[in-house]
């Protein structure tokens, strides 16, 4: 998490100021074209661009960077200088570590920067103590890499320190490599010389069961010696007890532990086979004291041995005793096999997923739908933003027109506002040419009753005692004209 806020602080920083530079210069000329309201998508668009422009830029430097170190630290290994060697691999992992890749362009430096300190851990000898760490960490997310399993599975086996990591490690090579039988066999070495018996090692054991090829006789016997001191009753383990047997085995655990085996497992078409091999070798052991073996060897045989009494009991018991097994028989075999089948499809689909083209494909379309996700957020910030700012209007310039009718006759002054404008819509109402205008004088404010406008003094005179005559006026006077204060 905090390379991520290491890179996107640096990017975003240089990007805003790459792309505030860049709006500076290229948007102005457009500002009259477009419209204040609409500057804010090439503005967007700028710092988009600068942001992408930047992370390109920065990944190219550091695998530049990159690059250069990895091949220094080749060049002093090849020479043997260990020390110069490890110093350029730290100088690399700094570069990893720094702000020039992105959590996305990172994974591919990171994974070629451990492979390398993963193959250099590997050829020290003796290991150094942080090795493990590197050595599992590249194991753990490279796990089909054989050499680098080889080598790991060499050095565990060489008496190299055991953690729990060391058997996740173990069970993630062991199904990367299901087919390598000789990365099987040291797994199997491991865990025996751990002895386990987990599914992990289990899975091991199986498969070199069935790989069709003889088991060295210290193996074979080192897992019959595990599943004897388990004690362990099922196919693998009869399969292992068999082998041994016929190989020589005269160990005391062996007769019981098969006669377990032919106890616990149902037959079937994979067990039958065993189950005839068990009773060849089980041949002149009477029922009775193969009963006695499989509960020697395993308890719990006994408990869980059915009530004998059982078929005493009087009534229609003892027929349904029979069908109930037989069905209950049936419905565990479909059980199992369902549970087989079910299992086998969810590795199929494991490993699908698993699979190079897979995280390929889930890469890019995570990718595509957040470029999706980004350009849907932008386009409607843009378009909200488009919505709540207007475009400026241009306000109407006022055409001054010379005055050229300089006289005026006025009929009447108030004090109140309303008075005139009263007086006004009268005379307009009777076709003439009325106004009003504010004249201070003194303290008080008034509001002057005019009409029309003359060139002369004449003129405006002439009007004025026209109007006085016809009564639409009472006196009046002849003052200069003054545009009225509301057009």
């Amino acid at each position: 998490m905090g390379h991520l806020f290491k890179h996107l602080a640096v990017r975003l920083w240089v990007a805003l100021v790459i792309g505030g530079l860049t709006a500076l210069v290229v948007l102005p000329p457009f500002a009259g074209t477009v419209g204040p309201g609409w500057m804010i998508v090439p503005g967007l668009c700028l710092l988009a661009a600068a942001f992408w422009l930047t992370g390109m830029v920065f990944a190219a430097m550091g695998r530049r960077r990159l690059a250069r170190l990895l091949g220094e630290a080749t060049v002093w290994d090849r020479a043997g200088m260990v020390r110069e060697a490890r110093q350029a691999l730290t100088r690399a992992a700094a570069t990893v570590d720094s702000f020039f890749f992105s959590p996305l362009s990172r994974k591919a430096p990171a994974g070629k920067l451990l492979a390398q300190m993963a193959r250099f851990q590997l050829a020290q000898s003796p290991p150094e103590p942080s090795s493990d760490a590197i050595i599992g960490t590249y194991l753990n997310h490279f796990p089909r890499d054989r050499d680098a399993a080889v080598k790991w599975l060499d050095g565990v086996l060489s008496g190299r320190a055991v953690t729990q990591k060391s058997h996740d490690i173990a069970a993630r090579i062991g199904t990367a490599h299901l087919q390598d039988t000789a990365i099987q066999r040291m797994l199997a070495q491991f865990y025996l010389a751990e002895r386990c018996c987990d599914f992990a090692a289990l899975q091991t054991y199986r498969q070199l069961m069935d790989a069709g090829e003889p088991l060295a006789e210290a193996l074979l016997c080192g897992v019959a010696d595990l599943f004897l001191a388990q004690p362990r009753a099922d196919r693998l383990a009869l399969q292992v007890y068999l082998d041994v047997y016929q190989r020589g085995g005269r160990d005391a655990r062996l007769l019981p532990g098969i006669a377990a085996c032919c106890r616990m497992i149902h037959p079937s078409p994979v067990t039958l086979p065993l189950l005839e091999r068990a009773d060849a070798v089980l041949d002149g052991v009477g029922a009775s004291q193969r009963e006695k073996m499989a509960s020697a060897f395993l308890p719990e045989i006994a408990d869980a041995r059915p009530d004998r009494s059982f078929g005493k009991r009087p009534g229609a018991w003892p027929a349904i005793g029979p069908s109930l097994r037989k069905v209950l028989a049936g419905s565990g075999r479909l059980t199992r096999q369902y549970a087989a089948a079910g299992l086998m499809r969810l590795r199929k689909f494991q490993a699908g997923i698993s699979s190079r083209r897979a995280k390929s494909a889930l890469k890019w379309t995570t990718m595509g739908l957040f470029v999706i996700a980004v350009g849907w957020l932008v386009i409607n910030t843009a378009w909200h933003l488009s919505a709540n700012f207007k475009t400026v209007e241009k306000v109407p310039e006022l055409v001054v027109k010379p005055v050229t009718d300089p006289f005026t006759l006025q009929v009447a002054a108030y004090l109140k506002e309303t008075d005139a404008r009263h007086y006004v819509d009268q005379l307009k109402g009777q076709g003439l040419d009325a106004y009003w205008t504010r004249a201070s004088g003194g303290s008080k404010t008034w509001y002057q009753v005019r009409i029309s406008h003359f060139k002369t003094k004449a003129e405006a005179r002439s009007a004025g005692e026209d109007l006085k005559k016809r009564q639409l006026i009472g006196d009046f006077y002849v003052a200069n004209y003054k545009r009225p204060d509301v057009p």
